[in-house]
């Protein structure tokens, strides 16, 4: 069986049994392993967006490139909001021209992230990486139809109820950009849920094929 993290900022080549979906964060990182996502991140939008965003799609258009992101909403950042959700609307547009899935990235902007993607008409699904919220907007989120990615946020203990009730076949995992292992999220998660690893590696791995349209060479 296979470990899936299905978002990390680390491009170092990833422990036995474990498939890593890097991000790219276009004018901060170059592509360095794949697969990866790319995408203009709220906090590094450049002055010169529009040869950012040819630099994305460039980035976009070589195989191993399987989603757009991440990209989104950040109300802590200093970037401007009009950029932010230019930028972001952008990106989903790309995305379903594409037709690839969306990485997010929001802070404190949940209802602006969902009217954005409403506003464009979305088609391609979205994961929320990192959340660390509440289950009432987890479920509000499920209900639009989006997948969650939950990371070493849950080792703290806080995230039970989410744990406990979020369907599995919308669920990821990941250590973002923090030191600790996927496996040992992966075992939270199971002791937590009163779930065996093999039907969670299982599961979480249908899902990566159903979402990312990417082939696994064994």
């Amino acid at each position: 069986m296979l470990l899936i993290d299905i978002h990390t900022h680390k491009h170092s080549e990833p422990d036995a049994g474990v498939l890593t979906l890097p991000n790219v964060i276009v004018s901060k990182e170059s592509i360095y392993r794949k697969p990866c996502s790319a995408g203009i991140h709220p906090w590094y939008i450049d002055a010169d967006f529009e040869l950012q965003f040819e630099t994305l799609k460039g980035y976009q258009a070589q195989e191993g490139v399987i989603a757009v992101g991440e990209c989104g909403l950040d109300k802590l950042t200093a970037t401007p909001w009009e950029r932010q959700v230019m930028a972001f609307e952008r990106q989903i547009e790309l995305a379903n021209e594409l037709n690839k899935p969306i990485i997010i990235h929001c802070v404190r902007a949940y209802s602006e992230v969902f009217s954005s993607l409403t506003a464009k008409h979305n088609q391609v699904p979205v994961m929320m990486h990192g959340y660390a919220k509440n289950w009432d907007l987890a479920a509000t989120l499920l209900k639009h139809g989006y997948y969650l990615s939950l990371g070493p946020h849950i080792l703290k203990g806080g995230m039970m109820e989410v744990i406990r009730q979020i369907p599995l076949d919308r669920l990821f995992l990941e250590c973002d950009d923090k030191n600790a292992k996927i496996s040992e999220i992966y075992a939270y998660f199971c002791r937590a849920r009163k779930l065996s690893m093999q039907e969670l590696e299982q599961q979480i791995l249908l899902n990566f094929k159903k979402v990312f349209n990417y082939t696994i060479k064994e």
